[in-house]
């Protein structure tokens, strides 16, 4: 009796330090964030000003989302790390934790350095006039050809460096990965700021290189700093690689990792597909309606950066109630969400008028409906998966998503053809991505309402 009254102690004890712990890292999140919504709000009219050919500045915008796609091809290591770190420090196992640090980074250099030498070759050969969709008049090819090499190393290098986000979340410092990220923003609106205006061309070039060493330059000096103090006894090195880490590693992270790209094909093409579907002139107005819309979403998705990790020891505890009752506050939080994306459609023309002065745009209120409804969206999906991958109940994220993306590309040509614009690509995405959301929201509610026995 009395071992039952202390075990019913101390999940009550567990319970409060973990809501303490969510309360305080969605805090530091919020804060930080915070900062960072100010920061790319003002990063947008500096480009703007930066770029006065918004042909240059939608092939910016352009390329650095196509590049930055190779940030989650990294065969789901990071995410794979990230959940077997979790359950090494949980139980103070720093000797299995250094192995798995060491082989998830040299899988990861070995991979970067082969894709680095692969791809500065074959970019020789691809016509990337053709698919930015920019005349040679504007940029010659081998002007084009330099910028995309010096955006792709310094996109490789992070690739490689980016791996100490994935321990930070195992540390349950998921606050530190948005600081880097404002840190690196802020860095780059100075540049903009400061940097002498010469000729596009030049405007480009020079753009590139510093987006190499103010991308990296702050995850550098966080992973020297994080493996000095906190993880000194863990620090990556060649003699700990060990091939059945490497090897659990990569079974776990590759289910992560088809979702990862499945994900990507739905929701991070849209520059891209806007470019090659219609105009890198609509990239900017696409941007402008984003950055706006996406201000709730990025709120809201800060509740659920440390979610992942606390969902995943709640659920290898049985604590089932624990995560009902989180996952209604958070749709709760979402309808508070939802409100202010309707607020926003009314303010949006004055908002714009206000933020890019000379440079604002008419907006257009269909397309704002329609970049609300993406945004509840996005809000749904974030819940679902920070609790379907917490959980590792990743079948119905696997199935769905490879859905989606299939029918993605044919859906926005079909869209951009009826409207004869490119919200038809934001339509296409919202219709790819709903079938996910009904089907791991049905699958929830079973599990919750069977108390956990219902399973895949």
């Amino acid at each position: 009796m009395l071992d039952k009254i202390k075990k019913i102690k101390e999940r009550f004890i567990y319970a409060d330090e973990k809501n303490k712990r969510l309360a305080y890292s969605t805090l530091f999140n919020f804060i930080i964030k915070g900062f960072s919504v100010i920061t790319s709000l003002m990063l947008l009219p500096a480009y703007m000003g930066f770029f006065p050919d918004q042909k240059i500045l939608g092939l910016w915008f352009t390329a650095l989302s196509v590049l930055s796609w190779v940030l989650i091809f990294d065969l789901g290591i990071g995410n794979g790390l990230r959940n077997k770190l979790v359950e090494c420090l949980a139980v103070d196992d720093l000797k299995r934790a250094k192995k798995y640090i060491s082989s998830a980074y040299i899988m990861v250099g070995c991979f970067v350095f082969i894709l680095s030498a692969v791809g500065y070759v074959m970019f020789y050969f691809i016509n990337w006039n053709s698919v930015f969709n920019i005349p040679e008049i504007k940029i010659p090819p081998d002007h084009l050809l330099k910028v995309i090499r010096i955006v792709f190393i310094g996109i490789m290098i992070q690739f490689f460096l980016k791996l100490i986000t994935s321990v930070m979340f195992a540390l349950k410092k998921s606050a530190l990965p948005a600081l880097l990220s404002l840190i690196s923003t802020i860095l780059l609106l100075l540049f903009l700021a400061i940097a002498p205006k010469q000729s596009e061309i030049d405007n480009l070039s020079n753009l590139a290189y510093a987006n190499v060493i103010l991308a990296n330059l702050p995850l550098l000096v966080a992973t020297i700093f994080l493996f000095r103090r906190d993880l000194k006894y863990c620090q990556p090195d060649l003699k700990n690689y060990d091939r059945n880490y490497a090897r659990s590693i990569l079974k776990l992270g590759g289910v992560f990792f088809v979702i990862q790209i499945t994900y990507l094909l739905i929701s991070n093409t849209s520059e891209f597909l806007i470019t090659w579907f219609t105009k890198p002139d609509f990239v900017v107005d696409y941007k402008i309606y984003y950055s706006l819309f996406s201000f709730v979403g990025t709120i809201f998705s800060l509740a659920l950066v440390p979610i992942w990790s606390e969902v995943t020891e709640a659920y290898v505890k049985g604590e089932v109630k624990w995560m009902k009752v989180l996952y209604v506050r958070l749709y709760k939080i979402a309808l508070v969400g939802t409100f202010g994306l309707l607020v926003l459609v009314f303010l949006m023309q004055p908002v714009v008028d206000l933020w890019l002065k000379e440079k604002t745009i008419k907006i257009n209120y269909t397309f704002s409906i329609v970049f609300v409804i993406s945004g509840i969206l996005f809000m749904w999906n974030a819940i679902l998966s920070s609790f379907a991958n917490g959980m590792g109940k990743l079948k119905i994220s696997i199935t769905f998503m490879t859905i989606g993306a299939i029918v993605n590309i044919p859906l926005t040509m079909l869209f951009t053809y009826l409207t004869h614009s490119w919200i038809g690509v934001i339509i296409a995405n919202i219709i790819s991505l709903l079938p996910f959301c009904i089907a791991q929201t049905f699958w929830l509610y079973k599990y919750f309402k069977t108390e956990g026995k219902y399973q895949e």
